[in-house]
């Protein structure tokens, strides 16, 4: 997403130059802002020395990087700094350095944390400094409403938009059939029902242990079934472990790692799942819906605003998981994906896009309307 919202800066109008702050240690990432320099005469790369990992748990390090990195921000007179968030830690270097160059900051898509009610103490004193870097950034732009509702509450005075993801409209005119597709990745076209999930193997996020357990707690019902996991992860060694160790597992699924091209694997399956356990808006969602495939998803995180009621369960039921797995296939789909089509479109992605670089409210001074400022950056 941060790779397309570049690409549409690069086409607003409000954009006279953008300078882009990456990672060196980034080669692809930095590779790919380089090329973006070369093509558009708006466009300056500005190679960083340090990642969020390399200066993790090291104060002097991070102080020296505020300073550094203030200090270029004070030369360039911009109007805006964007810093792209996984989550709202991650950007903590960018965000201290902006406050300390007096620059307007916005953060984009910051995971929204809650806190934990059983969380230990080390966790909520993590959380109360969270709660302080939220009410760090002047704007943010999130992906629905549900987030921004969130937000709200976390940073109040913040100016909060939305501006929701596009996926590769390849989904919805592919002219891939199932068989085709299972003939391709050597799977079974023989009334064998296939299952997918794709996404990152991370069984605090994602929940492929809550989908084992489903599969176990209803071994008949998985008796003509394939499950197939698709994508790489912290837990894949765990998840290999749990499939290896139990006779269930071991005859339905099958771990196929990560994949350059998830639509065959998508197009060949009867339903998807993603029981995750919190969620931003999952491209994976999209492209099923796209590929008027069904994909049955927790209802978490506000999704229940994207997919009908057939396609929800609740997070903790692996009854109702299973039973919505399992009818999937009778959910009609096209009238979703013409939708889907419209909302999250090249076009709608753009002109949401052209909304963010507007001028916000001056606040805590960092902006004078009167002075001129030229400049726009993503760090």
């Amino acid at each position: 997403m941060l790779k397309r919202f570049m690409l549409a800066l690069i086409s607003s109008g409000n954009v006279e130059t953008l300078h882009i702050f990456v990672p060196k240690a980034n080669a692809a990432l930095f590779r790919y802002v380089s090329e973006l320099a070369r093509h558009h005469a708006k466009v300056r790369t500005i190679g960083l020395s340090y990642t969020a990992e390399s200066i993790r748990g090291n104060p002097f390090a991070l102080l020296r990087v505020i300073r550094s990195t203030a200090a270029t921000l004070r030369t360039l007179r911009l109007s805006k700094l964007l810093i792209a968030q996984g989550t709202i830690a991650s950007g903590i270097a960018g965000l201290f350095a902006a406050r300390y160059a007096r620059v307007p900051t916005l953060s984009y898509l910051p995971l929204v944390d809650d806190a934990s009610a059983g969380a230990s103490l080390t966790d909520k004193l993590k959380w109360l400094v969270k709660r302080v870097l939220y009410r760090m950034p002047d704007e943010f732009v999130t992906l629905n409403e549900h987030l921004r509702d969130k937000l709200g509450t976390l940073a109040p005075h913040a100016r909060t938009m939305i501006l929701e993801n596009y996926v590769d409209d390849r989904f919805s005119r592919s002219t891939l059939t199932k068989p085709a597709a299972r003939a391709a990745l050597g799977l079974p076209d023989d009334g064998t029902t296939i299952v997918t999930h794709v996404g990152r193997i991370n069984f605090r996020q994602k929940r492929q242990d809550f989908l084992m357990e489903a599969i176990q707690r209803h071994a008949d019902a998985f008796r003509r079934t394939l499950v197939l996991i698709v994508g790489e992860g912290p837990d894949a060694a765990r998840l290999a472990a749990m499939v290896d160790a139990n006779p269930t597992l071991s005859a339905c699924v099958r771990l196929v790692g990560p994949q350059n091209d998830v639509l065959p694997y998508i197009v060949a399956s009867d339903a998807l799942v993603l029981p995750s356990a919190y969620e931003g808006v999952p491209l994976v969602m999209i492209e099923a819906v796209l590929a008027e495939r069904p994909i049955v998803v927790s209802r978490v995180s506000g999704l229940d605003s994207y997919l009908p009621n057939a396609l929800l369960f609740p997070a903790g039921d692996h009854d109702a998981f299973v039973e919505r797995i399992f009818a999937a296939r009778d959910v009609p789909m096209t009238g979703l994906a013409s939708d889907y089509r419209r909302r999250f479109s090249r076009e709608a992605f753009d002109a949401q896009a052209q909304n963010v670089m507007m001028p916000a409210v001056p606040c805590r001074g960092a902006f004078d309307p009167a002075s001129p400022q030229h400049s726009d950056v993503p760090g």
